[in-house]
């Protein structure tokens, strides 16, 4: 089931729409969107980041867990 994600930081990811096809997005702080989050693990066995699993089927890949935050409550996304 997807989060709403707020952005909590400007951020460039690169967005995967079909595998190896990559694309920069800009997400601007404040921006609120659906996804369904998959946190990468570091090679410490901790999650400092994540994959975003977008509605329209793109994938924003690597996202720091710092650049972000799931909203709760009443959402304004799209």
């Amino acid at each position: 089931m997807p989060d709403v994600i707020e952005f909590t930081h400007d951020w460039f990811a690169e967005v995967e729409s079909t595998p190896g096809r990559l694309k920069q997005v800009a997400f601007r702080k404040g921006a609120r969107l659906r996804a369904e989050v998959r946190h990468v693990v570091g090679s410490e066995g901790i999650a400092e980041a994540a994959d975003l699993r977008l509605a329209d089927g793109t994938t924003a890949l690597r996202v720091p867990l710092s650049c972000m935050a799931v909203v709760k409550g009443q959402s304004r996304a799209a």
